[in-house]
């Protein structure tokens, strides 16, 4: 998952080499929708480990599928497919996503991607793609301490992170 990040890095810092403004635009705008693209490879994989470790066979299949199809995480979204596991959990992710402006940052990820992947275009700077990477970096840390504690330990109660 790390590779993910550094990959998404690169292509920040290759855009602020750019010396052509068109390109630049087209490499943040990238980098957008790699970051939001990396969340959901995230919560899709925690989901599936947790399930391996959790559920039947036949319940896993089909939940693994369904797993896959999760995309455009918001907030609200995101705080209802973990509640749907949890409700302890939903409420570490509120606190989580109510701390500093977390709701806000990842709302304006999964906005700006959803804007570019529908045809139209963000003004993603260097500034505004490092607070979506930091946001990005912490939702993934607090889901994987939820979905994926260390062996030996309990998810983490609510309000923790």
């Amino acid at each position: 998952m790390r590779n993910r990040l550094a990959e998404i890095d690169d292509i920040v810092k290759r855009a602020n080499e750019q010396s052509d403004l068109i390109d630049q635009a087209y490499l943040m705008q990238l980098a957008v929708i790699k970051l939001s693209g990396h969340i959901d490879y995230c919560v899709e994989r925690m989901i599936a480990g947790y399930l391996e470790e959790h559920t039947s066979s036949r319940v896993l299949a089909f939940a693994k599928r369904q797993a896959e199809r999760l995309t455009n995480l918001n907030p609200a979204k995101l705080e209802q497919i973990v509640g749907s596991f949890d409700p302890d959990w939903q409420k570490a992710v509120k606190a989580f996503l109510d701390t500093d402006e977390n709701r806000q940052s990842l709302g304006n990820l999964i906005a700006a991607r959803h804007k570019v992947a529908h045809g139209g275009t963000t003004k993603a700077t260097a500034q505004i793609l490092t607070e979506y990477r930091k946001v990005a970096s912490a939702t993934v840390d607090v889901l994987f301490d939820l979905f994926l504690p260390l062996s030996g330990s309990t998810p983490k109660a609510a309000g923790t992170y």
